[in-house]
């Protein structure tokens, strides 16, 4: 789970950075709308929120959280 963990902070500073292409970055958001985790057709930065709040739950899950946290906003 921590490998996973690592991965979607790596996924979200990459997209943020702009370094994923469109078409791999509508895919991912398509698999998170699929699954209710993100809006439908998600911008750059709803994307970037959903991935954050996916990392953040999983740490919950792992234990790192006592509650899970409130969604943490991401940069603009």
């Amino acid at each position: 789970m921590a490998a996973l963990i690592g991965l979607l902070a790596v996924l979200e500073g990459e997209i943020w950075a702009g370094e994923v292409s469109p078409h791999l970055r509508d895919r991912i958001g398509q698999r998170l709308a699929r699954e209710s985790l993100a809006e439908s057709s998600p911008t750059e930065r709803q994307l970037r929120q959903a991935i954050s709040d996916l990392n953040h739950r999983l740490r919950h899950a792992l234990g790192e959280y006592d509650e899970l946290p409130s969604p943490l906003p991401v940069p603009e």
